[in-house]
């Protein structure tokens, strides 16, 4: 399958030329997304900025047929390290069970100075099965292990 460019009207428009995600085979794989509301905006509250950017996250994997439940991988980059434990309590919000692999850089600053984090994502679409439930492809070790 070609690689498939994800729009949405319901975030704010990139500021560089690169598209908000794209849809390869199976995978969906999110651009670094910051917590600007629709009109470009954004909270100087960390835990406010969390929020808006996952809401940000959630409008682009709708977009691409996705969900959060889909995500598995995340990379955030934290321009303050004493922000970590309220990024936390956000994802907590938002990943409340069988969280995505993740990992959090400290930057030095994000492309505008109002900008206290953003977060790049990796999603796997569910393919479907005899009978129109989602399934994914079993993990490698777990194939070879049922095979024996």
């Amino acid at each position: 399958m070609a690689k498939q460019i994800v729009s949405s009207h319901a975030v704010a428009r990139p500021l560089g030329p690169y598209s908000l995600a794209v849809r390869s085979g199976n995978f969906v794989f999110v651009s670094g997304t910051v917590g600007w509301k629709p009109d470009g905006s954004t909270s100087p509250d960390i835990r406010a900025q969390c929020r808006q950017m996952y809401e940000n996250v959630r409008e682009v994997l709708k977009a691409a047929g996705a969900s959060f439940d889909d995500l598995v991988s995340t990379t955030t980059y934290l321009v303050n390290a004493s922000d970590y434990p309220a990024l936390n309590e956000v994802r907590r919000e938002y990943f409340q069970k069988d969280p995505p692999a993740s990992a959090v850089v400290v930057v030095k600053e994000l492309v505008r100075p109002d900008l206290l984090v953003e977060v790049e994502a990796v999603a796997e679409l569910r393919t479907k099965a005899a009978g129109g439930r989602s399934v994914r492809r079993p993990a490698r070790k777990a194939r070879k292990a049922r095979r024996r």
